[in-house]
């Protein structure tokens, strides 16, 4: 029964019953205070009339606390419920939440079940038709989508794979913004993809730019996009600073020979051998690489002169490779630089 109904039956039953009461005895009742002359003189039904009424009171204000200790638990029980939420999304943003107080024991024992559980967003399921829920799903599925989002008003951690996909859709989509990757303070995994993505994508200004920005953290991989752009003539690059690089990197002796072979079809006989030199001199790791390129120009003097200045155990190989030579049996001489070799 709602409210109202309630307080217009209690008007019209007390009303109907003085009435009746009346009808059956119309005499008076006289009370008199204690300590004072003065007295109430009303009739029998009047009084029993004023008893109803308090009676009605008193359970209009019964009513009332009840009614406003049930809009305090719905209000705590809706804040607790929003704090789960929050510990839900704050789990999957940033891998830890903020601890809650919580009024209601059930959600403080919800907030403990799911504090021991790694959360991750399904987007292929229905909406929840919670807002706060449901529009950081569509951030997230614009965000494998392609699109690039806003993300800072959920502060995710570098770790989530949402994060990381929308800063490399930022860094695939404006090279300026990559630069900056470079010089902020992300990860190196960001500084990276951002340096593979300038030497892809930008141009000879931008990458001498990521070159310069890339020192503290340089490696093979980054140093192959670098050669391959080199060998597209998309940006130029000195010996010296081919020598200082490579050291960066930390070249090994089978780096240097890959680097030989892949950088043949793209460079010049003349500039390719002077290359190498320079690198063998500065490095001694670069040698093996120097001396495949003698010898795939056929400039055995010149090999066998460089050999004279190491023991005969340095390079078996090679020195292998010569021997055979002299009486006369050709091989490939691929088979004497294998990689692994």
């Amino acid at each position: 029964m709602k409210f109202k109904y309630y307080i217009i039956f209690a008007v019209l039953f007390i009303i109907a019953v003085g009435i009746y009461i009346y009808s059956l005895d119309s005499s008076t009742y006289t009370l008199s205070t204690p300590h004072q002359s003065q007295s109430v003189n009303l009739p029998v039904a009047v009084w029993i009339t004023i008893v109803i009424l308090i009676f009605f009171v008193l359970s209009l204000i019964f009513f009332l606390g009840e009614w406003i200790r049930g809009l305090l638990v719905k209000y705590n029980n809706n804040r607790d419920f929003e704090k789960i939420v929050n510990q839900i999304i704050e789990q999957n943003t940033k891998k830890t939440f903020t601890k809650q107080n919580y009024k209601n024991q059930h959600y403080s024992f919800l907030s403990k079940i799911l504090a021991r559980f790694e959360l991750k967003p399904d987007l292929n399921t229905p909406k929840s038709s919670y807002a706060k829920i449901d529009k950081l799903f569509e951030t997230y599925d614009q965000v494998e989508q392609g699109n690039n989002q806003d993300l800072k008003k959920y502060d995710l951690s570098e770790e989530n794979e949402f994060f990381i996909k929308n800063t490399r859709n930022k860094i695939q989509k404006d090279l300026k913004f990559a630069l900056e990757i470079l010089k902020g303070s992300l990860n190196v995994d960001f500084k990276k993809y951002a340096f593979t993505q300038i030497i892809q994508k930008g141009n000879d200004k931008e990458i001498q730019k990521a070159l310069e920005l890339s020192g503290g953290f340089l490696d093979k991989e980054m140093l192959q996009e670098l050669f391959i752009a080199y060998s597209q003539n998309r940006t130029t690059l000195e010996r010296k600073t081919i020598a200082e690089l490579c050291e960066k990197a930390n070249y090994d002796q089978n780096n240097y020979l890959k680097l030989a072979k892949e950088s043949k079809p793209f460079l010049s006989p003349d500039v390719w051998l002077k290359l190498f030199e320079y690198l063998a001199d500065k490095n001694e790791k670069a040698e093996k690489s120097y001396l495949y390129i003698l010898l795939n120009l056929e400039m055995i003097d010149l090999v066998s002169e460089r050999l004279s200045t190491y023991s005969k155990n340095e390079f078996p190989i090679i020195n292998a490779y010569l021997d055979l030579k002299k009486i006369g049996k050709n091989y490939p001489l691929e088979i004497f630089f294998a990689m692994d070799s």
